[in-house]
């Protein structure tokens, strides 16, 4: 079946029924719940043409009528008891009866497995069919559409990645087209343009994570933001946060979303090249603090005038810190990379007095960076793959100050992590040769278009993963470039 034809799930199944009175029906499904008739969406008790004081209570198939066989010893000794008839009783069960899963089966070449798993963002099922489907797309497409009440669009992922910020194309499979969803997670409303941002709902947890790590006052740095899965709640729970993204759809969302959940007091947007963010960041949010004190932020605002009177009356919350306390990147692909950014950043902010070790106020922020391993030892694999990003000793790598923390798998053999690294001191204040420096303007992202497509996974910015290189190669790369 290449075209969906509900009429073929069409079902009479003829079943054994009691006619008993209106008032025993409620014992019946009590003390006799096994031998009653179970399929979904349909009633196992309906009304008696004859009687209005009768029911006819349908009992499952392998009990026969008239001698009620398979049927409990429970039963049939009501039955002898109490008088009741046994009669045969004709269902009919149509398409709406069957589940995705079934109608799937039942259309598709092979019966042993039905292509029904898809993510949903807000009323968008994103599907990725694998090849052996793909002539079948628009009839599973139009499955999960009538089966999935709260989604009007079902979508197909396709290999190819077409832009600067690697966003993935995708066709509509059914459904009326629509790209604008909207999103609850962690107390937050997000809305975006799925087709020019990426939002991963399997990283519910790992956001949700991240968000407790912040506490309350605390200074966050989000390099890769997205629409803002950190950023937003983070600043609802009380977090000072300047966020970031390239994608030029990604930041006019995050601006959206900052003002729909009323964060405008606490999230500052940006859209930069990360590493130029991460310098630019850290030099103007230590100035702002320098010369200005700690920061305060406001109570967030309220809707009604009940609860603006209570925010009156909350306190505001002091964010001590000279610099920022966390900094995020996720941006699973290549983020590991972006660590040569930290590299003689407090010393190119200080200037000559970061020679002074009484000069150093500025706290040592933990940089949380996601990545991608295959390796069999994936602890040991980042934390050599951060040591070379940062120009630290990379036999040294037991002697960070980090946590290596799992966060799921992406694909057969490949996983994603959670890196959480105290910056070194001897990193922040290392000196480095201003032609070692990566350009502030060239974009690493850019820089992965030249590699390999890889595996198809995404991260929260709407770039999927490819092959990540090596920090050295990639850094010459970048050089070369710029030398052009």
């Amino acid at each position: 079946m290449k075209e969906l034809d509900r009429s073929a799930f069409s079902l009479t199944i003829p079943v054994t029924a009691l006619r008993v009175p209106t008032k025993s029906v409620g014992q019946i499904k009590a003390d006799l719940a096994e031998d009653v008739l179970k399929l979904p969406k349909l009633r196992n008790v309906v009304e008696d043409e004859a009687s209005k004081d009768y029911r006819i209570v349908l009992l499952k198939p392998e009990i026969t009528w008239p001698g009620l066989n398979e049927a409990s010893g429970r039963l049939r000794a009501l039955v002898s008891e109490r008088g009741w008839q046994a009669v045969e009783h004709k269902v009919t069960v149509g398409y709406d009866h069957w589940s995705a899963d079934d109608v799937l089966r039942a259309v598709l070449p092979s019966e042993n497995e039905a292509p029904t798993s898809y993510e949903q963002i807000g009323h968008i099922a994103h599907m990725n069919l694998r090849d052996q489907y793909l002539e079948y797309k628009e009839i599973i497409g139009q499955v999960i559409l009538d089966k999935s009440p709260t989604v009007t669009m079902v979508v197909n992922k396709l290999d190819t990645i077409d832009n600067t910020f690697r966003n993935f194309q995708m066709e509509v499979l059914a459904g009326t087209e629509d790209f604008v969803a909207q999103v609850r997670e962690n107390d937050c409303v997000f809305r975006f343009d799925y087709s020019k941002v990426y939002w991963n709902s399997r990283l519910h947890s790992e956001h949700e994570r991240l968000i407790k790590m912040f506490a309350r006052g605390a200074s966050v740095c989000d390099v890769m933001a997205g629409v803002g899965p950190f950023a937003i709640p983070a600043a609802r729970r009380g977090a000072l946060v300047w966020a970031n993204d390239l994608n030029p759809a990604s930041h006019e969302a995050l601006q959206d979303n900052i003002r729909t959940n009323k964060v405008q007091d606490r999230v500052r947007a940006f859209c930069m090249d990360g590493r130029a963010f991460i310098r630019k960041a850290f030099a103007d949010y230590i100035a702002l603090v320098a010369a200005s004190g700690a920061p305060s932020l406001p109570p967030l605002a309220k809707s009604n005038t009940s609860k603006q009177k209570i925010a009156a009356r909350e306190q505001a919350i002091v964010v001590p810190s000279p610099s920022f306390d966390h900094v995020v990147m996720n941006l699973p692909a290549i983020a590991i990379e972006f660590l040569d950014a930290f590299r003689g950043l407090f010393r190119s902010i200080a200037g000559a007095a970061a020679r002074d070790e009484s000069q150093k106020p500025i706290n040592m922020p933990t940089v949380h960076t996601h990545c991608f391993t295959k390796a069999e030892d994936p602890e040991r694999d980042i934390l050599q793959r951060a040591c070379r990003a940062l120009g630290f000793p990379e036999d040294d790598y037991k002697l960070l100050d980090a946590t290596v923390f799992y966060v799921r798998r992406v694909a057969p053999n490949k996983d994603m992590y959670c890196l959480s690294l105290r910056l070194p001191e001897s990193v922040a204040y290392a000196e480095t040769a201003d032609e070692t420096q990566v350009p502030a303007g060239v974009s690493g992202t850019k820089r992965k278009q030249q590699q390999d497509e890889g595996d198809d996974e995404c991260d929260d910015n709407g770039r999927t993963s490819g092959k990540t290189s090596d920090a050295k190669a990639a850094r010459s790369d970048v050089e070369e470039r710029a030398s052009n």
